[in-house]
């Protein structure tokens, strides 16, 4: 017991840490720790491994939002977050912002739960079927993206970026030899992109308010939980589908009134992500996330080992929901007196040091590659999510 304690306590420390640095993802410390597997298992046991890399995800995706709303730094998973939460940082609210995404994981959590039942029904039903309606799911969504661009000019940027996404995508996971292709491709995408853009930022932020009176948990926001919790769920079963994919599929059926809705399901839906990839790998042994593969190669999941996995996983949303207000009240406190350009710099450098050791030259030139690539999004107007085709693409190949 005391074992799987002090893991959890270390999932805390690690997950506040990747989700405070921008451009530090949670598959990095996967990465590390399915190269290490040998010799964690000599110390600890499957389990406590397990404890500590569902607590990480848990509280990675609560203190994520801090860099995305105060710095206009996201990752893939809350790179949506960056426009609403943006806009009320300018006017003062930033940590009403964050404090809605935090509303948003607590209250999609509990509804998470309650979906489990049904998923285990709905994988039963729909797994023997499940590989032949992956390519043409996938596509639908892809082709429903890209119009969802405001004019004929932006569909057509968002399709190149999305043929030349995917293309780097096919290229690097299927034909070249690389231990780890997926950090230098997403760092490059989504770390490197924004970090690059946001040195150019010269705007001011005002003073925050910090006097906010909203419940952690409200009925007032029942639906937007139902909404993140199905979107969750669909696009956890599916591969190469994350947390923004099911924010813009929940959007492009449902309209929110304002920014303040959409934040709450962005929240809830990266919270809930956790619950549901875990639950995916249990019943279909299938990994959808970094961690969650991280976590396959470490233990094989029984039924008891599951349910605690959840407890755990709850455990970790209530550190996760205070420690992310703790910070963020500090963020907001402070938000004027930070030099973010000197933050971004150390990141990037961070980003260039860890694709040399982990991938060696040929993953730097896939990080500058994809870097570019990450950039023309937003320099053309476009939505970044048209860029998860690096994994889309060759996920579609592969079931054709």
């Amino acid at each position: 017991m005391f074992e799987i304690i002090f893991m959890i306590l270390f999932g805390i420390c690690v997950g506040t840490l990747t989700g405070l640095v921008p451009g530090l993802h949670t598959n990095t410390v996967a990465i590390i720790i399915t190269g290490g597997a040998v010799t964690l298992v000599r110390w600890f046991s499957p389990l406590e491994v397990a404890a500590f890399l569902i607590t990480l995800v848990v509280i990675h995706s609560f203190v994520d939002f801090i860099p995305s709303i105060f710095l206009g730094a996201p990752e893939d998973a809350t790179v949506l977050s960056v426009l609403p939460g943006h806009e009320l940082l300018m006017k003062g609210v930033g940590f009403r912002a964050l404090k809605l995404t935090v509303i948003g994981g607590i209250g999609t959590f509990f509804i998470g739960l309650f979906l489990i039942p049904f998923m285990f029904i709905l994988l039963q039903r729909i797994e023997p079927h499940l590989s032949q309606i992956i390519a043409p799911v996938l596509i639908i969504f892809s082709v429903l993206f890209i119009l969802q661009e405001s004019t004929n000019k932006k569909r057509v940027w968002a399709t190149i970026i999305f043929l030349l996404a995917g293309t780097l995508g096919l290229i690097t996971l299927n034909h070249l030899s690389i231990k780890q292709p997926l950090f230098p491709l997403l760092s490059g995408l989504f770390g490197m992109s924004t970090l690059l853009l946001s040195l150019f930022n010269k705007k001011r932020i005002p003073k925050q308010t910090l006097c906010e009176k909203l419940p952690l948990v409200s009925r007032k926001h029942l639906l937007a939980y139902w909404k993140a919790g199905v979107s969750s769920l669909i696009v956890s079963i599916l591969p190469a589908i994350g947390a923004a994919q099911a924010a813009v599929i929940s959007r492009a059926f449902t309209k929110f009134k304002e920014h303040e809705d959409f934040l709450i399901v962005l929240g809830g839906i990266n919270t809930a992500a956790a619950l549901f990839t875990l639950t995916t790998l249990f019943l279909l042994g299938k990994a959808r996330t970094g961690v969650i593969a991280a976590l396959d190669e470490i233990i094989e999941l029984s039924f008891s080992d599951y349910l605690i996995l959840l407890v755990i996983g709850f455990n970790a949303m209530i550190f996760g929901a205070a420690i992310t207000l703790k910070i963020g009240r500090i963020a907001a406190k402070n938000i004027t007196q930070i030099n973010y350009h000197l933050i971004s710099i150390s990141v990037l450098g961070l980003l260039i040091l860890m694709s040399l050791i982990f991938t060696g030259l040929l993953g730097l030139w896939i990080l500058f590659v994809s870097g570019c690539i990450g950039l023309l999004a937003p320099l053309v107007g476009v939505k970044r999510i048209h860029l998860m085709s690096v994994l889309v693409v060759p996920v579609v190949i592969y079931y054709i």
